[in-house]
């Protein structure tokens, strides 16, 4: 399947919130977002700012869901913020019941899906982040199917 890229850079916190929040306010009923990158390199800060366009506007209510695995936001659209890091296969992530919300009417946002790429669908948003340096971060987006596609032009 071809996909569609954009990479964009980001020079502090408050730049990659706005970009989640662009990104959110673009984003419908069923569409999933695949993020990965090392620790530290602003996955969590992305989704603050992408639940911020769904409608959710208490930022601090986001949290990495390291221990609890999943993470149920309620803005305009449901948002299931899925955190595969202590995982050690996509059967865990299974075994959450994952694919009821990944395959529903939320928007599922997974950090750390190259652990869990089993569970992503044929068609969805990877976002790859790397620290660049302490405040600088890269996100290259790539997406795969018409839709995603589509949300990338609108992000130009």
């Amino acid at each position: 399947m071809k996909k569609k890229e954009l990479i964009v850079k980001s020079v502090s916190v408050e730049e990659t919130v706005r970009f989640g929040k662009k990104l959110g306010m673009l984003l419908s009923p069923g569409d999933v977002i695949a993020l990965e990158g090392e620790l530290g390199a602003g996955k969590t800060t992305l989704v603050k700012g992408i639940v911020q366009g769904l409608g959710i506007t208490d930022r601090r209510v986001v949290k990495s869901p390291t221990f609890s695995l999943v993470h149920k936001y309620k803005g305009r659209i449901s948002v299931y913020h899925f955190d595969a890091y202590r995982l050690e296969d996509t059967q865990e992530m299974l075994d959450i019941g994952s694919d009821e919300m990944i395959y529903g009417n939320g928007v599922a946002i997974v950090e750390w899906a190259d652990k869990v790429s089993g569970c992503l669908p044929r068609e969805y948003l990877k976002i790859t982040l790397t620290a660049v340096s302490e405040s600088e971060r890269k996100m290259e987006i790539c997406g795969y199917g018409s839709r995603y596609d589509k949300i990338i032009n609108n992000l130009l």
